[in-house]
């Protein structure tokens, strides 16, 4: 992008320029002009000012549309971006549909589709100016299905909970969870500029946890540190809910793994005081329990650093134990609000006392 000013012209500027008291705003717009006078590129004048580039071709424009002394006196409409109205809010669609990894790819697409050139700097703001930000995608399951997730959150749940409600019930969650002696870092407030260090080791030894959580209680735990989660170890966790609610009818919530449907572990169920009530298939936002393990790794995993896998299992293992001294906090976490795939919010019952 070339500008040729008059002799007159950069003397002008150049004056302003050395105005004491001048503001950034207005020195930048002032130096632009004679940047690019001088021949120096757009790169350039964006890493000397730190300017987008949308700003220099603003200048640019504004230049050879108001002429010099207008500019000066700032008597031109600003310029707010080189897509016009319609161009942004066919690209903001087109985003709402596309996923892109940078604005680097976008900025391809609109040179593309619309034929104009954004550098990433400059395709980043119009980007935030257009409502956008960065930040990871969020998984749903492919095969989840809306309205068997609607039909067990707005009928057989609270069919169940209505039995609790007289006393005669209990409802649990159930679910196993493998997490890996290794350091798994997380976001945290950290000072501009600097890392915070997290000691990293790259272990693969896994410590298995079956466990089963209250519906209306979630402090109230039962769990199992396994060497395989499977239908033996399930059947010993029903055992531990048995011993904890005797006389009463446990419906016991879980996902359709096989050994959930292990015909040794359904007969000796049918035999018991265990309903086992099967979750609609790919449904894992609709098991409390997955709450849980997301807590756990915030609280005891997540950027903390064990040494020894025997210290990472104690952890865990503490952790469980005294499940009791998160009470508050999974009571306002783990409360029967649930969003099914398709974007249903359902608010159920809040824990009892």
């Amino acid at each position: 992008m070339s500008l040729i000013l008059t002799k007159d012209e950069l003397e002008a500027l150049q004056l302003e320029q050395n105005t004491a008291g001048l503001s950034k705003r207005r020195y930048r717009k002032v130096t632009v002009l004679i940047m690019l006078h001088q021949g120096h590129s757009v790169k350039t004048i964006e890493a000397a000012l730190g300017i987008d580039d949308n700003t220099i071709y603003r200048y640019h424009r504004a230049y050879y549309k108001a002429g010099l002394s207008d500019f000066l006196d700032d008597s031109y409409v600003a310029y707010t971006g080189r897509l016009t109205e319609k161009q942004e809010e066919a690209l903001a669609k087109h985003l709402d549909d596309y996923l892109y990894p940078d604005a680097k790819s976008i900025a391809a697409y609109v040179l593309e589709r619309f034929g104009v050139d954004y550098s990433v700097g400059g395709m980043t703001d119009l980007l935030h100016r257009l409502g956008f930000v960065f930040k990871k995608s969020k998984s749903v399951p492919a095969k989840a299905d809306e309205e068997a997730q609607c039909a067990f959150v707005e009928e057989a749940l609270p069919a169940l909970l209505e039995e609790v409600a007289t006393g005669d019930a209990v409802v649990y969650y159930a679910d196993g969870c493998h997490p890996t002696h290794n350091t798994k870092t997380s976001r945290g407030w950290i000072r501009k500029g600097e890392d915070f260090e997290v000691d990293c080791n790259n272990g693969r030894q896994r410590v298995n946890i079956n466990a089963a959580v209250n519906a209306l209680k979630p402090e109230h735990l039962v769990y199992e540190i396994a060497d395989t989660i499977n239908a033996q170890s399930t059947q010993r966790l029903c055992r531990q809910l048995l011993r904890k609610h005797p006389g009463k009818k446990i419906y016991f919530i879980c996902d359709n793994a096989r050994y959930n449907r292990n015909k040794m572990l359904t007969e000796w169920a049918d035999s018991q005081r265990i309903d086992f009530v099967y979750l609609p298939t790919y449904s894992p936002n609709l098991n409390l329990i997955e709450r849980l393990w997301h807590f756990m790794r915030v609280k005891i995993l997540n950027s903390t650093y064990y040494e020894k896998s025997s210290e990472f299992k104690s952890a865990i293992v503490s952790f469980l134990g005294g499940i009791k001294l998160y009470k508050e906090e999974l009571r306002s976490l783990l409360t029967l609000n649930f969003r099914t795939v398709g974007g249903t919010s359902v608010h159920l019952s809040q824990t009892s006392s």
